[in-house]
């Protein structure tokens, strides 16, 4: 029996080992691998790995809803004849509007990746609109920015490396060259850093109306834009020759920053007389600007707080005065309280000369933190415009103008993520009576008015 006994047990034994040796080598059912999203950080952008490669990505952008409201005092229109000029009474004050809306989503794709020889950027921001009434932004959709910077270079539409700090603290502008927060160009720009936060940037970019097109082209005339009315130089655009030159020296420290800047802009146009087509009065000159502006940190007043102090001077290069920026005339000339200024890199007198434009602003802008929740941007402007080289016995246009705008931005952040904000803006501009007026009516040398908006944004 014992025996038996062993051999069965034995037999047991080795059964149970050949089954266990069997069912090792069977396929088994296992768990998937969890998929996490993987997050990144490049260039100071914090993101998540696109799968299957090494870019690392970020969706951002923001969504606002906005009431307009403004008092248009006076209502003037410009009407403009080759060789000659007329001014009178505008569109009445009574059809115009006085009230309106905005809404506006945002939306950005940052991609970056680390190469040897810098980050890999490309980036796009699209903007949906839609709007009714005072300075509306109409309805549609546009691409704000969209470019691509590797290795110093920048590629597409993007900030123009001659602006400073934009158009202001608001969402309507002072007289301030604005091209980073709207009207930004197409351009091929080089930055070379150095030590000590020193920078300096070479490009080329489209000028003018870059989001729009615009009535006699975007080199020798404005159009009108929200409440405006269109005041346009009174020749035709010769075609585009040369893209405008900016170069730009920066330096960003602890302290703020500084910038000097300047640009070169090509000015062609032809004043075809009756009858003669092209045969009349042409021009093909070059423009040119400067900028000076510095940005000064206040942490002894508060996180955040700062002042920034900008001067620009141009001649035959209007755009980049900062004047055709002015209120929401980010589209044409200065006419946000009905009175046009005469805007253009050039004017025919009508006998064979042409007169020059001189512009210069100067602007001011302010932020202080009364709290983490409250904060306030004071900002102020200041723009004269003079046409030198008009022809007596034909000038029909104002040798001297200028205007100011004071205004500011109140915010109310009460939770991440949300704005609450006022801004309320003031302009007040004036003109010299053209020598030979002829107008019926008294010349409009003076206007003025006011504009606010009450805006909520959610950004992410």
């Amino acid at each position: 029996m014992g025996l038996v006994k062993t051999i069965l047990l034995g037999s047991a034994a080795g059964l149970a080992g050949v089954a266990a040796a069997e069912a090792a080598d069977l396929p088994t059912r296992k768990a998937a691998p969890a998929e996490y999203v993987k997050i990144c950080n490049v260039g100071g952008m914090a993101g998540f790995v696109l799968p299957g490669s090494d870019t690392c990505f970020k969706i951002s952008g923001y969504v606002t809803g906005q009431l307009e409201a403004g008092n248009l005092r006076q209502a003037y229109a410009w009407a403009f004849a080759p060789g000659a000029a007329a001014v009178g009474p505008g569109p009445s004050t009574f059809s115009r509007h006085s009230f309106g809306w905005t809404t506006r989503a945002n939306i950005d794709f940052d991609a970056r990746q680390d190469t040897a020889y810098g980050v890999l950027r490309g980036y796009a921001e699209i903007q949906f609109e839609d709007g009714s009434g005072f300075d509306t932004d109409g309805v549609g959709a546009y691409i704000n920015r969209a470019y691509v910077q590797w290795a110093g270079i920048t590629a597409g539409k993007a900030n123009s490396f001659f602006s400073f700090f934009g158009g202001g603290e608001g969402w309507a502008n002072i007289f301030s060259p604005d091209q980073q927060g709207f009207n930004q160009p197409d351009l091929l720009a080089y930055t070379a850093t150095f030590g000590g936060g020193f920078s300096l940037t070479i490009a080329a970019q489209s000028s003018g109306a870059n989001n729009f097109s615009v009535p006699g082209g975007s080199n020798i005339a404005g159009s009108g834009g929200g409440t405006q009315i269109i005041a346009a130089g009174n020749a035709t655009y010769g075609g585009q020759r040369w893209p405008d030159f900016v170069a730009a020296l920066r330096v960003d420290q602890a302290w703020g920053a500084a910038q000097l800047s300047g640009v070169a802009h090509n000015v062609r146009a032809y004043d075809g007389l009756a009858g003669t087509g092209l045969n009349g009065d042409t021009i093909d000159t070059w423009g040119w600007g400067v900028l000076g502006g510095v940005k000064v940190n206040l942490p002894s007043f508060g996180p955040g707080d700062n002042i920034q102090v900008q001067a620009v001077y141009t001649q035959n290069a209007f755009w980049y005065s900062g004047i055709p920026d002015g209120m929401w005339g980010e589209n044409g000339a200065v006419n946000g309280n009905g009175l046009s200024m005469v805007a253009a890199d050039a004017w025919s007198n009508g006998d064979g000369t042409w007169a020059t434009p001189d512009a210069w602003s100067v602007a001011v802008t302010m932020e202080h933190h009364f709290s983490p929740v409250f904060s306030l941007d004071p900002e102020f402007s200041y723009a004269h415009l003079h046409w030198s080289g008009l022809t007596p016995g034909l000038s029909v246009i104002p040798t001297n103008a200028y205007s100011w705008i004071v205004g500011g931005v109140a915010h109310w952040d009460p939770v991440p993520h949300l704005d609450f904000a006022f801004e309320l803006l003031y302009e007040n501009t004036h003109q010299s009576t053209p020598i030979n007026y002829a107008g019926v009516t008294p010349f409009p040398n003076n206007a003025d008015g006011v504009a606010g908006r009450f805006y909520i944004t959610r950004d992410f």
